[in-house]
This record gives structure tokens, C-alpha cells and sequence, in this order.
């Protein structure tokens, strides 16, 4: 297959590219797909933003994890001031009372440990909601990052697109002001009449605004390339986001059977329904505050209750003691229960987002698919017409030269010629448009377009 449309000047030799190739600037760096593609990737706030969630999300794993590690504590005491509390009581068979002071260690070492070994499955609850979480955010980077690369795919094909446009109505214009020239010329010697120059007039002052409209589209298309790339537009000069290259040509052949394609492999459900998943556990865990905590602990101290010396050793005394401790909530004024019915509430409302989302992905899916259809079908039509409209030029041309033809025939044929070629130049934009979009609705790759 013809891999590009070459669009011919009716007046001048030499080829233009249609669909679409526009010779860059020398004096601007090439600028492809690729480096387009990464400029945005390197500078997208939206992907700086999922992958600071998902390194969030790793921190939160690695804290669920907590619950099923010992804890160990160290801590130390050395008292400046101190005053003994006294206890006072009567021996067996004293007459009077005696007071006992409570010595209390001056310095005073503490070891714990504490190790957990049953909180009613929490804790495994807990990490099956982190590692959901995390899921969710790693898919979600992919999306952003797929969805990304797709938007500026098709921004740098709509910058192409444009450009060819513009070149095609430069070039209209400037066959209508030598047809005025001609036209002028003609009229002199009585070849041509005042109704005829006026035509021309009117067809060359509209070929000149529709080259200011174009140029401007191809300018705003240049700056919405910009933005995507996250370049600085009060300091990028248009040129530096000059795309290179041509528009693929693309056929219904492109997309391997697409309308049964399966929406579940989108990135962006992935992780909608990753993210249902972990609110389905972070609910399972808050529901076991009712179960009884166990745990095993261990103290040792090392101590000195004999001196104020923190470096006599020989003054040093050691204590230790190992146990089971259970600790069991029985009420926390409902903190627990609410928030197992808001995480409920919440999965809920997810749940439904999601059941949304993939209804809506399905019928975007179909749209697109019928769309590229169609843009394909007319990309076909509008090549065999500019193939027609460069024959019935070359014919008007041959006629005029006979005397069969008229300049209006001519200025007829090299209008229809134009009007194919942006025709054709807009069919295949849209064609490319669909596709981009069906890969976004099925989550699919259909066309290597690097």
C-alpha cells in the first residue's frame, strides 16, 4: 500500500506531500514522536502526582507490616532531684510505727519487647487493603502514562495535519494570483472580460484569508502540543515544537477484531477495581475491633537503687520479667464502628463509579470503532478524488490550450484539486483521531505509530 498521498501543484513542479509531510524548518531541531512522548511523560504534573501516590501507598504496605513485627523500646532514667515516698506501718509486736522510705533507682535502664500473636486477623486485613492500594496506584500510573502518550500522539499528528493544510491553501493561493496576473493580462488584449478578473479577485482574497486561518490553527495546534509536553510557552519559541514527519495512513485492517474488545484490561479499571478490593478489606479490618488483642512482652531492667552513680557498675542491679498481655477494647464510643460503615459507604460509591466507568468504556468503544470505520472508508474516497481532481486539471489544461476550455473550467478544476487534497488531509487526521481514541476506550495498542 501507498504509504503517503502525494498532493501535485497545479501550476508548479514539484511535490507536495499530503497526508502529510512538511519539510521542517533548518533552522529548528526535528522534533519527533518520541521526544515529544517524553518531554510530556518527563514534565506531566498528572503522572508526578500518581507516582508520588503510589510511593505513598508502598510507605502504607510497609506500615500494615507493622502489626505482625515485635516492637522493641529502650529507654533510660537518671534522676537529679529526688524525694523518697514513705510508707508507714507497725511491726508484729512493736509499740510504735516505723517509716520505711521507698528507694527508687537513680539511674534506671528499661528494655521491652513486645511481640503480637493474635488481634483477630487485622492485621492480615489491614496488608490485603495496602497491597490492593498499591496495586491501584501502580495501575493508575500506567494509565496516566498510557493515556498521556496518547494525547500527544494525536496533538503532534493534529500539528502535522496542520501545517499540510496551511502549505495546501499557501499553495492554492498562490495559483490564484497567477491566474489573476493571466486573467489581467488577458483582459488587455481582449482575451478575458471584467467579469472574469472580479472572479479571480474574489477567489484569491478568500484563498488568502483561509492561509491566516490556517496558520493560525497550525499555531494553536503547535502551542496545545507545548502545553502537553509541559514546556514553558512564554519561553518556548513555536519552532522547538515543530513535528516531523508524515501522517500514517491507516486501514480497517489496523484493528484486530475490536468489538468484542475487552475493557477489563484498561489500566484505569484495574485500578478502580484494585482500589474496591482494598476498601473491601480496610472494612473487614476495622469490623475486628471487637476481637480481643494478645501479645507476648519482656522487660529487663538495669539499675542502680544503692547510689546516685550512673558509672558504678558494682552498684548495678538487674531485674527482668516475660508475660502475656491482653487488651481488649470494649467500648471507644462507636470510632471503630463508624469507620467501618464509612469505608463500607465508601466502597459503595466506588463500586458504582466503577460499574459506570466500564458501561461507558463499552459504548465509547463501539463509537470509535464505527468512527474509524467511516474515516478509513472516506480516507479511501478521498485519495481516488484527488487521483480524479489531478486528471480533470490536467485535462482542463489540455482543453484550455485547444481553445475547448475556459480559464473558469481551469480555476473550477484547480479548486476541486485543493478541496481534495484538504479533504483528504482531514479524513486521514480523523482516521488517526478514532483510533487513538478506541485504543483509550479498549485500553488496547492497535498501531505502532513510533
Amino acid at each position: 500500500m501507498q504509504k503517503y498521498l502525494y498532493l501535485y501543484d497545479s501550476t508548479r513542479v514539484g511535490i507536495l506531500m499530503g497526508a502529510l509531510t512538511i519539510a521542517p524548518n533548518a533552522k529548528a531541531a526535528a522534533l519527533s514522536l518520541q521526544d515529544a512522548v517524553r518531554s510530556a511523560t518527563t514534565n506531566s504534573p498528572e503522572i508526578q502526582a500518581a507516582e508520588a501516590a503510589r510511593t505513598t501507598s508502598e510507605w502504607r504496605k510497609t506500615e500494615a507490616f507493622a502489626g505482625y513485627l515485635p516492637q522493641l523500646g529502650l529507654t533510660g532514667n537518671y534522676l537529679l532531684t529526688k524525694k523518697y515516698v514513705e510508707m508507714t506501718f507497725t511491726p508484729p509486736g512493736s509499740p510504735r510505727p516505723s517509716t520505711i522510705p521507698q528507694i527508687l533507682p537513680t539511674t534506671n535502664w528499661v528494655a521491652s519487647a513486645q511481640v503480637p500473636i493474635f488481634d483477630g486477623n487485622a492485621t492480615k486485613s489491614r496488608v490485603a487493603a495496602a497491597s490492593n492500594m498499591l496495586d491501584s496506584a501502580t495501575q493508575t500510573v500506567a494509565w496516566q502514562k498510557f493515556k498521556l502518550s496518547r494525547d500527544v500522539t494525536l496533538q503532534y499528528y493534529k500539528a502535522i495535519a496542520a501545517q499540510a493544510l496551511r502549505e495546501v491553501a499557501k499553495q492554492n493561493e498562490l495559483t490564484l494570483v497567477d491566474h489573476l496576473k493571466d486573467v489581467q493580462l488577458s483582459r488587455k488584449v481582449g482575451l478575458a472580460t471584467h467579469y472574469d478578473v472580479l472572479r479571480v479577485e474574489v477567489q484569491a482574497s478568500d484563498a488568502k484569508a483561509e492561509v491566516l486561518n490556517t496558520e493560525d490553527n497550525m499555531a494553536m495546534a503547535r502551542i496545545r502540543l507545548g502545553e502537553l509536553m509541559g514546556l514553558d510557552l512564554g519561553q518556548t519559541d513555536l519552532s522547538q515544537v515543530e513535528p516531523t514527519g508524515a501522517l500514517p495512513l491507516l486501514d480497517a485492517g489496523t484493528i484486530k477484531a475490536p468489538k468484542n474488545a475487552n475493557q477489563e484490561g484498561r489500566a484505569d479499571l484495574l485500578a478502580m477495581q484494585k482500589r474496591v478490593d482494598g476498601l473491601i478489606a480496610t472494612s473487614e479490618a476495622a469490623r475486628k475491633h471487637y476481637y480481643p488483642k494478645f501479645s507476648l512482652f519482656g522487660q529487663y531492667q538495669y539499675y542502680n537503687n544503692q547510689s546516685d552513680s550512673f558509672t558504678k557498675t558494682a552498684d548495678f542491679r538487674a531485674a527482668s520479667m516475660t508475660g502475656i498481655s491482653m487488651n481488649w477494647t470494649l467500648f471507644d464510643g462507636f470510632s471503630s464502628t463508624a469507620r467501618e460503615h464509612t469505608t463500607a459507604s465508601e466502597r459503595v460509591e466506588n463500586e458504582a463509579n466503577l460499574t459506570m466507568k466500564r458501561h461507558r468504556a463499552k459504548a465509547d468503544a463501539e463509537f470509535w470503532r464505527r468512527k474509524f470505520q467511516y474515516f478509513t472508508s472516506i480516507l479511501s474516497a478521498r485519495r481516488s478524488d484527488v487521483t480524479k481532481s489531478e486528471e480533470s486539471l490536467r485535462l482542463a489544461k489540455v482543453g484550455q490550450k485547444e481553445g475547448t476550455r475556459t480559464t473558469t473550467d481551469l480555476l473550477d478544476a484547480e479548486a476541486e484539486l485543493f478541496r481534495a487534497k484538504a479533504n483528504a488531509i482531514n479524513a486521514q487526521i480523523g482516521s488517526i483521531e478514532a483510533l487513538l481514541n478506541l485504543e483509550l476506550a479498549t485500553g488496547q495498542t492497535f498501531h505502532d505509530f513510533y
